[in-house]
């Protein structure tokens, strides 16, 4: 499934918003997944699909990952495997977008500070 660059763009936007007002809580499954890519990223190493991949394989606490997050995430896999496009301006837009949303996630507080 391919989605448009534009449109996880669009979507991680929304979740940072909805996060930044505390319309949305990550539960400890985003946090734990966020925090697997806070960690690689905190490498200098640039997100990867595989790395996206082995962050969603990880054992899942009571909650899933939620359904919006799961959605982006797997959408920028996606993204990450079409080289030419997400060497694009938009396609590192997007996954720029994405990495913003991981580091709030990360480091944010259970409590949803």
């Amino acid at each position: 499934m391919h989605v448009a660059a534009e449109e996880i763009r669009a979507e991680a936007a929304v979740l940072i918003d909805h996060h930044a007002r505390g319309a949305w809580q990550p539960n400890d499954a985003d946090r734990k997944t966020a925090v697997a890519l806070f960690r690689f990223l905190e490498t200098g190493l640039p997100l990867d699909a595989e790395q996206i991949r082995a962050a969603l394989a990880l054992p899942e606490p009571a909650a899933p990952v939620s359904a919006g997050l799961l959605a982006l995430l797997r959408s920028t896999a996606g993204l990450l495997d079409t080289t030419d496009v997400a060497d694009g301006p938009a396609g590192r837009d997007a996954v720029d977008h994405v990495c913003l949303l991981l580091d709030a996630l990360a480091l944010s507080r259970p409590d949803g500070r």
